[in-house]
Order: C-alpha cells, then structure tokens, then sequence
C-alpha cells in the first residue's frame, strides 16, 4: 500500500503519524523516528508502535490524506478482520516492500524446535506485551490456551508475522528467559 504513495503523499502519511488528533487514544510516533523512515522502516515503527492496531491506523491516515482508493484496496484485502488484516498488512509488507524472506530470521528457520521447546512462556508474554510487540488482547487470549506449543503456534500465527522488529524483539526475549534453548540458539547461529 504505501509503496502506491508519492512523494508528497508519503511525507503527509509520516505527518499524521505524530499528529495527536488524527490518533486518537494511540500513541504518535516521534517525529526524529519518522524523519528519515524509509517506507520499510515505516512499516515496522508501525508494527512496534501500533501492533494489532497498523490495519485501523493506515486506513485512517490513508483516508485523511485523500488516498480512499488505497483504503478500499487494503479492505478488500483484510476480509474485514482486523487479525487478519493485521497478519495480511505486515505480512504483504515485510515480504514485498522489504524484500525480505521469512526464512532468513532465526525465529522463522527454528519454528518447529522453537514451538516443541519453549516451556516458560508466560514471562515471555509479559516482556512481549512490555515491549508492546503484542496487546492486552492478545496476551490474554495467548494466555488462556492450554499448552505451551499451542502458546507459540499462536504467537507465530499473529504477532511473530509483524517482520523482523517483532521477531528481534521476541529473540532477545527468547534468549533472557530460556536458557535451556542457549544450545539451539548458539548451535544455529554460527550457521
């Protein structure tokens, strides 16, 4: 979507992203942050600022800079759920506007040990919902699941799809809280 933006149009998105009135109740992203922000880096300040909330703010800042056609684009793209939506949005654009392969990401190429060996994973919430990788939404819903790996399997099919800010954040976590995966982690980053 925001690769459709000119200019102009780009720079006016990055102005109603710091604008209190237009975000009403969320938080603006700090002008110093957006000032250089390639379209890339936009999307993850997005996704670290906004979380679940990206699809809902890049359609209202969409439709305050005229550009309605991008709004139904990305609705009709979303199915009207904003989890979807949100999964959709960063997935399309961390994989296209990136140019970035999931399988490159530690937490990508190690999702079946990762999922099979995580045990402790309420600490973890608590830093990712911290760390406003994830919301209180989500941290309670991922909470109430019964096991561990459905924990993770959930974690992978929301928040951990937000692009490698998510994913650098949820790692730095992974390696504070589970020492056990020191091996698997040392093991795999030397390859």
């Amino acid at each position: 979507m925001l690769d459709d933006l000119k200019k102009d149009e780009l720079e006016k998105f990055k102005w109603f992203l710091r604008d209190r009135d237009v975000l009403v109740e969320l938080q603006p992203i700090p002008e110093s942050r957006l000032e250089k922000a390639s379209t890339c880096d936009l999307v993850d300040l997005m996704v670290q600022t906004y979380t679940e909330k990206s699809v809902e703010v890049t359609k209202k800042v969409l439709k305050k800079i005229n550009r309605n056609d991008l709004v139904q684009k990305l609705s009709d793209s979303t199915f009207g759920s904003s989890v979807d939506g949100f999964s959709l949005l960063l997935t399309t654009y961390v994989m296209n506007l990136c140019n970035l392969s999931s399988e490159n990401h530690f937490v990508d190429k190690h999702r079946v040990e990762l999922i099979q060996r995580v045990s402790n994973i309420e600490p973890i919430l608590d830093e990712l919902l911290k760390e406003k990788v994830i919301q209180q939404e989500s941290y309670d819903r991922i909470r109430a699941l019964q096991t561990s790996q459905e924990k993770m399997r959930e974690l992978y099919s929301g928040p951990l799809k937000a692009g490698s800010a998510s994913k650098d954040v949820f790692y730095q976590i992974l390696q504070t809280h589970e020492r056990l995966l020191k091996h698997l982690i040392n093991e795999f980053s030397a390859k």
